[in-house]
C-alpha cells in the first residue's frame, strides 16, 4: 500500500539507493544481519520478500535502477558485439537482430538512460521545496535549498574520488589494463606510485573545475582520464545548482502555471543552445511540478491513459535511436529512425545531436511512467527497487569491474569453450550468457558493498559536516 511520506529525503537517493539513507525501518538496508536473510540475499544485498517498505515516491528509485541497469548492458554488450551503434540495415552487412528497432532499445539505449539520469534528478531535488511554494510557504524553500548546496558536491564527489583512486591504484600495479580504446581508459602506467597518484590527483582536480569538463552553453563533453562514466557527476552537481537557484528565484512566485511556464521556457532556450542535460533537469523540475498540482485530485484517470502509454510506447522507441557520429553514420541511412533524424534542428551544437532526440526520450519516459499507475507499480517491485538502492554504485564501477575483471572472465571462458572471440555463433552467445550471469553477480555484490561502504557514508559524512558547522555557526553568534 502506498502511503504519502512528505518529509522522505528524495534527495539523498539521488542515483543511489532507496529513499531513506538510515537504516531503520522495514527496509531492507545493506548492513541488516537479520537471519531472515538468505546467504544469496546477503551476497547481493537483495531485500526479502515484503521487508521494503513502499512510499508513494519509490516508483522514482525503481525508474533510476532500471536506467543504471540499463547503462550496465549498454557498456557490457559492447565487449560481445560491434553491431549496437549502426541502425539494421544501415548497410547490406549490418542485418543483426539486436540492431533491430524497439530490440535494440533493451540494449544499446545507455544514453537515453543518462538523459532520464538527469530528469530524476530535477524532480527529486525540487519536490519538496515545490510542494513548499505550491502550499504558500516559501520561506521553507530557503533552508532547505541552502542545505542541499551544502551537501550536494560532498554526496557527489567523494564516492567518485574513493573509486577513481582505487581504479589508480590497480592501473600502477598492473591488475587493470592501462588502456583500453573500447572502454575509455586512456591513463597509462607510470613509473612509481608517487607519479601515478599526482597523475590522478591532477584528473581528479580537473573533474572539479567546470571551465575544463565542458562547455556551458553547449553540450560538448569530455571524458575524465581515469574513468570515462563519470563524465555525468560534474554535470549532475552543475544541474543541481542550476535548479537550486531557479528555487531560490521562484519561491515567491505562487502562480503556479506562471512558474512552471518559466520552468519551461528556460529549459526550451537550453537545449536549443545545446545544453541538453540542463533541460533535463528543468523537465523534471517541471514533471514534479505538474505531479503536486494532481495531488488531491482525480486528473489521473483512464480517461487519458490510453494517450500517456502512446507516449511511453514512442519514447520506449525513441530511446534506442543510434548514434549519428560513428565512422559513417553521416552518410549511412538509417531504417526506421530516418524521420527522427530529419526532425533533430541540425544547428544544435552537442557532442553528438542525437541527444536531442535521447533528451525528448528521457523527459517523455518520465512524464509518461508518472501518469500510468500499473506502470508505476512496476517500478515498486523488489527487483526494481533493489536496483534503485544500489543504481550509483552500480553506476561508478561496472566500468571498471569490466576492465579489471570482465575481459579477463570473457577470454577465459572462450578459452574453455573453443569459441573465437566475435564470432556471434551459438556456442559464442551461449558463452556469452553464462559470462553473464557471473560477471553481474559478481558486480552487483560489489556494488551492494560500495553502496553501503561508500555511497550511504558520504551521504552521513555531508550531514555530520552541515551539523557541525551549522554549530559552529551558532556557537559564533552568541
Amino acid at each position: 500500500m502506498e502511503r504519502q511520506i512528505t518529509g522522505r529525503d528524495l534527495e539523498a537517493g539521488i542515483i543511489t539507493n532507496h529513499g531513506n539513507t538510515g537504516d531503520q525501518g522495514a527496509h531492507c538496508s545493506l548492513d541488516k544481519t537479520s537471519q531472515e536473510l538468505t546467504l544469496f540475499c546477503k551476497l547481493l544485498s537483495y531485500p526479502v520478500q515484503g521487508t521494503v517498505e513502499i512510499y508513494s515516491t519509490s516508483w522514482l528509485d525503481g525508474v533510476r535502477g532500471v536506467a543504471a541497469f540499463e547503462v550496465y548492458l549498454y557498456h557490457t554488450m559492447f565487449i560481445w558485439t560491434d553491431h549496437l551503434r549502426p541502425a539494421f540495415h544501415s548497410s547490406p552487412d549490418q542485418n543483426h537482430l539486436l540492431q533491430f528497432p524497439m530490440i535494440r532499445t533493451f540494449l544499446a539505449s545507455g544514453c537515453t538512460a543518462v538523459s532520464l539520469f538527469f530528469v530524476i534528478s530535477g524532480y527529486v531535488l525540487t519536490q519538496r521545496s515545490i510542494r513548499s511554494i505550491r502550499e504558500r510557504a516559501p520561506k521553507q524553500v530557503y533552508p532547505a535549498v541552502a542545505s542541499s548546496i551544502f551537501r550536494r558536491g560532498f554526496r557527489l564527489y567523494l564516492p567518485v574520488i574513493i573509486v577513481t583512486f582505487c581504479e589508480m591504484i590497480t592501473i600502477r600495479f598492473g591488475l587493470c589494463p592501462s588502456f583500453n580504446g573500447l572502454l575509455d581508459f586512456v591513463c597509462i602506467q607510470e613509473a612509481n606510485l608517487a607519479a601515478q597518484f599526482m597523475d590522478w590527483l591532477k584528473e581528479t582536480t580537473l573533474l572539479f573545475n567546470p571551465f575544463h569538463m565542458y562547455n556551458f552553453s553547449g553540450g560538448v563533453i569530455k571524458y575524465p582520464k581515469y574513468e570515462g562514466v563519470v563524465w555525468t557527476i560534474p554535470i549532475e552537481y552543475y544541474g543541481s545548482l542550476l535548479c537550486f537557484i531557479l528555487l531560490f528565484l521562484l519561491a515567491p512566485v505562487a502562480a503556479n502555471y506562471l512558474r512552471m511556464g518559466f520552468v519551461a521556457i528556460i529549459a526550451v532556450i537550453c537545449m536549443l543552445v545545446g545544453s541538453w542535460h540542463f533541460s533535463c533537469f528543468l523537465a523534471g523540475m517541471f514533471i514534479a511540478d505538474y505531479n503536486l498540482g494532481q495531488e488531491g485530485s482525480n486528473t489521473q484517470t483512464t480517461k487519458y491513459s490510453l494517450l500517456w502509454t502512446l507516449l511511453f510506447l514512442v519514447a520506449f522507441y525513441v530511446a534506442g535511436l543510434p548514434y549519428f557520429t560513428y565512422a559513417g553514420a553521416p552518410s549511412m541511412s538509417m531504417p526506421g529512425y530516418e524521420t527522427l533524424r530529419w526532425l533533430t534542428p541540425s544547428f544544435l551544437y552537442m557532442d553528438d545531436q542525437a541527444r536531442f532526440m535521447w533528451s525528448l526520450s528521457g523527459m517523455s519516459l518520465l512524464f509518461s511512467i508518472s501518469q500510468l499507475p500499473r506502470l508505476k507499480t512496476l517500478f515498486d517491485t523488489n527487483f526494481c527497487q533493489y536496483l534503485g538502492k544500489i543504481s550509483f554504485s552500480l553506476y561508478l564501477i561496472h566500468h571498471f569491474c569490466i576492465a579489471l575483471f570482465g575481459l579477463r572472465m570473457q577470454e577465459a571462458l572462450l578459452h574453455l569453450a573453443g569459441v573465437q572471440n566475435h564470432a556471434e555463433t551459438l556456442p559464442y552467445w551461449l558463452v556469452c550468457g553464462v559470462w553473464y550471469a557471473l560477471f553481474t553477480l559478481l558486480v552487483f555484490a560489489l556494488a551492494g558493498q560500495v553502496t553501503r561502504w561508500v555511497d550511504r557514508l558520504s551521504v552521513r559524512f555531508a550531514r555530520w559536516l552541515e551539523e557541525k558547522v551549522l554549530a559552529a555557526l551558532s556557537l559564533s553568534r552568541r
